[in-house]
């Protein structure tokens, strides 16, 4: 679980790359709204993703601690 927020939180930082990358290109007169809209979009989803999957992480690692069948994570 926590390699799966890891990744989605590194997607997260490329996405919005992305977005920035879209951005700055029109500063050249080559900017992409499409790598803004896609870079904003999924940078987005992947950081509502990693945040609930973490939050599930937190909850389920607080019940094993309440029963007292906590691993060493």
């Amino acid at each position: 679980m926590r390699f799966i927020v890891l990744l989605l939180s590194m997607g997260t930082v490329v996405l919005y790359g992305y977005a920035l990358a879209g951005l700055g290109g029109y500063f050249f007169s080559r900017g992409r709204p499409d790598y803004i809209l896609i870079g904003l979009g999924a940078g987005t989803l992947s950081a509502a993703a990693a945040l609930f999957l973490w939050r599930k992480f937190l909850l389920t690692l607080k019940k094993e601690e309440e029963k007292g069948t906590t691993k060493n994570v």
